[in-house]
């Protein structure tokens, strides 16, 4: 009779070992594996993605803001740090290469903020980030990576300031902080707009209006134009007179229009006549966070195409919620120690009253 109840308890032991341990692996399988799939199904991308990559008048793009990959001073130490940091890596770069190999873009474009404490690294650690992430973020030869600084890697938030070592650190390790980049019949101008909280660095327009030639020109900047200086917002599009604009840093997706005529009026700069007439506006696109670790929900990328005649189309393209993944696995974990602990329970009871028998 003993030997019955003790095989009897192994074998609800065994079922329910079994069972726990299967729904662990479909728990795992659904947020590491599925989840990622699930959410593709949901993206939209813009109509000029049915054309062809090798259309030389269509210029396709992924553009993402602040992806600020963790580092090493601000984090948990220890292992804990070492598992949200691979974590974090990991959702970076799964989301990143499935809307890669989907878009296969002619250019994809950083809007600062790469790392999250590049700005206060020491050099083994910045030579990490730097590490981290191009693996992260590989792209192919064929596909522009055009790279902005933000405040996070050269400074220019509170007491951080900016300096000119930080600024030489981030333009050797990834790129210059003004240039233009041509992409087909775009020039893409990049002017190092890092923060709204201290003067930034003076933007080179001399230098970057002499390499302009396409006829479409994009603005690329880490922070929003209506957070920068009037005068400086005004002084650039009025020199560029871009047609577009895109800027992160403040993680949430947003847009806004600017008449570049009444700006530089508000900001008490003269233009010429022909400014005047042409009554020129330029659309700015706010783009959310790509990391999961900037305390919104909101994170994805934009995904545009421009063509040749300079119309625009675009589409936010939402990421899954990472942190809901890790709540799956917070509740497994507690639903399956409290079915042992009464699991456990239930058989001491029983085997206690087998025994008084």
């Amino acid at each position: 009779m003993v030997i019955k109840l003790h095989r009897r308890q192994c074998c609800r032991l065994l079922t329910f070992h079994r069972t726990a341990v299967l729904v662990g692996v479909l728990v795992v399988l659904y947020n590491e594996v599925l989840v990622y799939y699930i959410n593709k199904t949901s993206w939209k991308l813009p109509p000029g993605f049915s054309q062809s990559r090798n259309d030389d008048k269509i210029v396709r793009l992924i553009i993402a803001g602040d992806p600020q990959i963790q580092g090493y001073q601000y984090e948990v130490g220890g292992l804990v740090g070492w598992v949200t940091r691979l974590d974090s890596d990991r959702y970076l770069s799964k989301t990143f290469h499935l809307l890669l190999d989907l878009v296969q873009p002619d250019a994809v474009i950083f809007l600062g903020d790469l790392e999250d404490e590049g700005s206060v690294a020491s050099d083994v650690e910045y030579s990490d980030y730097v590490r981290r992430f191009y693996q992260i973020f590989h792209v192919p030869a064929e596909t522009k990576l055009i790279l902005l600084a933000g405040d996070n890697d050269i400074g220019g938030e509170g007491a951080d300031m900016i300096t000119q070592e930080k600024m030489q650190r981030f333009e050797k390790n990834f790129a210059p902080l003004n240039e233009v980049v041509r992409v087909k019949n775009v020039d893409f101008i990049k002017v190092n707009l890092v923060t709204p909280f201290q003067k930034s660095p003076a933007v080179p327009q001399t230098r970057l209006m002499s390499q302009l030639s396409a006829p479409v020109r994009v603005l690329l900047s880490h922070v929003t134009l209506n957070s920068a200086v009037l005068q400086t917002a005004a002084t650039i599009l009025g020199s560029f007179r871009p047609q577009y604009a895109f800027s992160a840093h403040f993680h949430k997706y947003e847009r806004a229009a600017y008449n570049i005529t009444r700006i530089m009026r508000y900001a008490g700069l003269p233009y010429p006549a022909d400014l005047a007439r042409q009554q020129l506006v330029t659309q700015e696109f706010q783009v959310p966070t790509c990391s999961y670790r900037m305390g919104t929900a909101e994170i994805g990328y934009m995904v545009v195409t421009i063509d040749h005649a300079g119309e625009m189309s675009s589409s936010v393209v939402w990421l899954p919620r990472r942190y809901v993944s890790l709540c799956v696995y917070v509740v497994y974990l507690i639903v399956v120690v409290l079915a042992w602990i009464v699991q456990r329970a239930c058989l001491s009871s029983r085997r206690h009253h087998t025994t008084q028998y």
